[in-house]
């Protein structure tokens, strides 16, 4: 009795497919287990690395974000001028450099100098006339 070999073959991979299945074990609890753990590592380091840090670490960061948010104009007395605080890389061109932040700085165009507050651009405007303009900068 002859057997053609391709009547067999959808039998021996039937075969084939059921022992791989056996073998297989898909353990969702494990898996579980394994995610819980990663992310208590984490959360253990995490925990770790705020732990390190003090109080008065954490208030002087905060405190110097808020300071940036605030805004604010930046003034380099050597090179005389200014630009926002929001513009944090202008900083790097100046180092060494005498540098202030102020939240409010007036410019008088025709005699190119800065006055750091109303009262003193408003005494600069009166001693020099009404022809010299201010311009406001900052909040």
């Amino acid at each position: 009795m002859r057997v053609p070999l391709l009547a067999l073959l959808p039998i021996a991979l039937c075969t084939f497919a059921s022992l791989a299945n056996a073998h297989f074990t898909d353990n969702v609890g494990t898996r579980e287990i394994h995610a819980r753990s990663l992310h208590d590592g984490l959360a253990l380091h995490q925990r770790d690395t705020l732990a390190s840090l003090s109080t008065r670490e954490l208030i002087d960061a905060l405190s110097e974000q808020l300071e940036q948010r605030a805004g604010g104009v930046w003034l380099c007395h050597r090179c005389n001028t200014h630009w926002d605080a929001m513009r944090q890389g202008e900083l790097l061109r100046h180092p060494g450099h005498d540098i202030e932040l102020f939240q409010q700085l007036w410019y008088c165009q025709k005699c190119n100098l800065y006055r750091q507050t109303l009262g003193g651009a408003n005494a600069h405007q009166t001693l020099r006339g009404r022809s010299h303009q201010l311009i406001h900068f900052g909040s």
